[in-house]
């Protein structure tokens, strides 16, 4: 019979009392949990599961990373090598690593998971914690993995509370409304499961991250995620978060919801699937996002994640950088106060319904020239400070239309000329020129119709 080394480490708790009691007195290790057993503290590990990746990060440990998945995307994390696929990785690049202990999610294939368990190698398949009590418990137990059952466990404990810390902080940040009578603004967020629309309900790690705004979620006392018209007919949200393209062409393309309050004022900003999912530095990013929007008229893109609570000087590195880069924001509350007063006319009306959504269909359709800059725009967003082939294609058509001007700075690294040229694109494309070239830029960029230079 098959064993599978894994877990859900939101019902751990109850096994780790008992490991301790297993292991030697005054010792970290070996740590059990559940039916795994580490012996000594992993130097070496590889992490398929983004989510993971976000909290291993975030407390810390991102050191001991050798190896992650294609996932695995967030910008501090880009050194390590890719193993490939997070559900079908290359297990000899994995075993090469020297990784004792692989992170991974429950959709890993069992036979990966047995040849990887033959080489001596532990899988930890991680859930998702749906509540602030599992997300604590997933803190202490990849805590207890990594460092310990004592030190490991309460670096973890140490990080949830500054995670939430954070959380709380930019939430106290939020303007008192004068009107003491005044009723919290309504929010949603809406997002494509499979080929449905859902909306994020109650009892959802969503629907915390949407508490910290201080407004009501529309669908906060319901079970259900199926969207029902109706309801947001009746409640009328002011804001909608929306995860993709596709999610915002179902609601712009619907009799009821196209109609709805913040569609009208254009009080619509896209949060991504992975940012509603990863439960570490993301969440304080996605969370300051949302709150940015709401309360200052500017859609700001989304930051270098924290990546450790215990290191004061890299976190005091990073909120500069936020702040830098918070201070070229083109978005002013003037101007976000004037675009949300101005009506829209009918032609950008059109034109905005009418872009692209992030799928291969469009990147492969026939107004596309993405496949002879052989670029896949799938999900493709690209931002200030990344480096890699796909910037280095980006600035290639953007050469190629007349917006940088010298070819020695198609260079694969997103600066400040790329960023300009991402800026004058969008401008004269009738996209709102933010300089981060969302997955809408990308796809309106790779178009044969798209305006040059001049």
């Amino acid at each position: 019979m098959k064993k599978i080394i894994s877990f859900l480490l939101a019902a751990a708790v109850a096994v780790t009392s008992a490991a301790a009691l297993a292991g030697c007195a005054g010792t970290e290790y070996p740590v059990e949990i559940a039916n795994i057993q580490i012996n000594k503290e992993p130097e070496n590990i590889v992490v398929l599961d983004a989510n993971a990746a976000d909290i291993i990060a975030y407390m810390g440990y991102d050191g001991k990373i050798v190896g992650r998945s294609d996932q695995v995307d967030q910008q501090d994390l880009g050194a390590a090598p890719s193993v490939g696929a997070s559900t079908n990785p290359d297990v000899k690049k994995i075993k090469d690593s020297d990784a004792t202990v692989v992170f991974a999610s429950d959709a890993i294939k069992e036979s990966t998971v047995k040849s990887l368990e033959e080489d001596g190698i532990k899988v930890v398949q991680i859930s998702f914690a749906d509540t602030p009590k599992q997300l604590l418990t997933n803190y202490k137990t990849l805590g207890k993995i990594l460092g310990g059952k004592t030190v490991g466990e309460k670096k973890g404990e140490d990080a949830y509370k500054h995670l939430i810390e954070e959380l709380e902080h930019i939430q106290s940040t939020i303007p008192a409304d004068p009107n003491t009578n005044a009723q919290p603004d309504t929010i949603c967020y809406l997002y494509y499961e499979g080929n449905n629309l859902k909306i994020m309900t109650k009892n959802t790690y969503g629907e915390m991250l949407l508490e910290y705004t201080n407004c009501v979620n529309v669908a906060g006392q319901i079970n259900d995620d199926s969207v029902d018209v109706q309801v947001l007919k009746n409640a009328q949200p002011k804001y909608i978060f929306y995860s993709d393209a596709n999610a915002l062409k179902a609601i712009k393309t619907d009799s009821v919801m196209s109609k709805l309050p913040a569609i009208k004022a254009g009080n619509v900003l896209q949060i991504t699937d992975s940012e509603m999912k990863r439960q570490g530095g993301t969440a304080v990013q996605t969370v300051k996002r949302m709150v940015d929007f709401v309360y200052k008229g500017k859609a700001s893109t989304p930051e270098q994640p924290v990546t450790s609570a215990n290191q004061k000087a890299t976190e005091a590195q990073q909120a500069t950088k936020a702040e830098n880069q918070q201070a070229t924001q083109p978005a002013t509350k003037a101007a976000a106060a004037q675009q949300a007063t101005q009506p829209a006319t009918k032609a950008a009306a059109n034109q905005q319904a009418t872009q692209p959504a992030t799928t291969a269909q469009n990147a492969a359709a026939n107004t596309s020239v993405a496949a002879q800059y052989k670029i896949n725009l799938t999900g493709l967003s690209l931002k200030k400070e990344q480096k890699n082939g796909n910037v280095k294609i980006m600035q290639k058509r953007l050469y190629d239309l007349g917006y940088i001007d010298d070819a020695e700075n198609v260079t694969g690294y997103y600066g400040e000329v790329s960023e300009k040229a991402v800026k004058d694109f969008q401008q004269a494309n009738g996209i709102s020129a933010t300089g981060t070239a969302d997955n809408a830029t990308l796809v309106k960029l790779f178009e044969k119709t798209a305006k040059k230079a001049g």
